[in-house]
């Protein structure tokens, strides 16, 4: 997607999740384009939504078993 203005992890999130908790999902799809001490996105940024989240959310919790 392309950011718009007022774009935030965790709406973004609630957006494509139906969950705002799953904003780390978004962020660690995107390590070289988004800040990690914030919400907050610029305007404009394209940024990849993993289409299979519960295969990550599943990955991690196999990883921190």
């Amino acid at each position: 997607i392309t950011t718009a203005v007022g774009d935030r992890l965790d709406l973004l999130a609630d957006q494509f999740y139906n969950n705002t908790d799953y904003w780390w999902i978004i962020a660690n799809a995107n390590p070289n384009v988004l800040r990690r001490d914030s919400y907050r996105i610029k305007e404009g940024i394209e940024l990849r939504i993993p289409a299979d989240f519960e295969k990550v959310i599943s990955d991690f919790r196999k990883l921190n078993e």
